[in-house]
């Protein structure tokens, strides 16, 4: 009984530390390597008609906004081109050769349309992990003023473009980040901080910082609350990993309760032996 109650509680904490986060529609960053073609879409307020005025914008954490011109492609260096998607007020922005500092958040505006400007994707070119990448939370000692911040440390960067938002007890959240500092050692750091009300939090609500850091499988999480301290839960595995995992832990546990239901039969049938053979009385014996 108390070998299967460790497997169990065993088994919950690995799933509860490697589970992979999936990310909410519209927050994931767009993803690409360098030399691709991508295309971002954009969804305006008002329906596309002919000859409409459309226009885009990048804006990176540590520049202004900058326009992006849309070429004829019958020119040398056409890169970015502006048409209209399958929607009735979807512009799609397509780039080719996309390189590093093509990265960034970008917005879509129509000239004659309120609000002016309407949030596009995030596009994360190339990977920004390296072998020196580490996530830290931070918790301060103390709730002030019925709130708690938390700040999520992403460093050891090959580029500050990244994304990182939270999973606050299930409400997603892109909180405040910072546009990125260079260490020392030349690489990159990116803060994040959210504001988590003080009774989510004594409440042991679960707390987690999500950072995509490049294409697929580029993604780290890490989740402190109240009751728990705090778990740096690495890379996100597979499903099919943890799922293997899953399916060898429950081989294991059937093989070793099988084993110990076996060896209680033989245990009681040689004692139920003993007993008869103690009980049996003595031959007689004639002179």
């Amino acid at each position: 009984m108390l070998m299967r109650l460790l497997l169990l509680f065993v088994t919950v904490q690995m799933f509860r530390i490697y589970e992979c986060k999936p990310f909410p529609a519209g927050l994931a960053a767009e993803t690409a390597d360098v030399g691709q073609t991508v295309k971002l879409s954009c969804e305006l307020t008002n329906q596309l008609e002919v000859g409409s005025n459309i226009f885009w914008y990048k804006h990176s954490a540590d520049e202004p906004p900058v326009a992006i011109k849309s070429t004829d492609c019958e020119q040398n260096g056409c890169r970015t081109t502006f048409k209209k998607g399958s929607g009735h007020r979807t512009s799609v922005l397509e780039i080719t050769n996309v390189q590093v500092n093509d990265s960034g958040l970008y917005y879509c505006a129509e000239m004659d349309s309120y609000p002016p400007l309407m949030k596009g994707p995030t596009l994360l070119v190339g990977d920004s992990s390296t072998n020196r990448t580490y996530m830290q939370v931070f918790v301060p000692p103390s709730v002030s003023n019925g709130s708690v911040p938390l700040v999520c440390l992403v460093g050891g960067l090959s580029s500050k473009h990244i994304l990182i938002y939270w999973n606050i007890s299930g409400q997603i959240t892109e909180g405040w980040n910072d546009p990125g500092t260079i260490d020392p050692d030349q690489s990159y750091s990116v803060r994040s901080q959210v504001m988590v009300p003080e009774e989510t939090w004594r409440s042991g609500g679960l707390c987690t910082c999500i950072a995509q850091l490049g294409g697929a499988g580029k993604t780290r999480t890490m989740s402190v609350s109240h009751l728990t301290i705090q778990t740096d839960q690495g890379w996100c595995l597979p499903t099919a990993i943890r799922l293997g995992f899953l399916g060898l832990l429950v081989i294991v546990i059937f093989i070793w309760i099988s084993k110990h239901r076996r060896s209680g039969r033989r245990q009681s049938a040689t004692r139920q032996g003993n007993g008869s053979a103690a009980q049996s009385p003595a031959p007689i014996l004639y002179a």
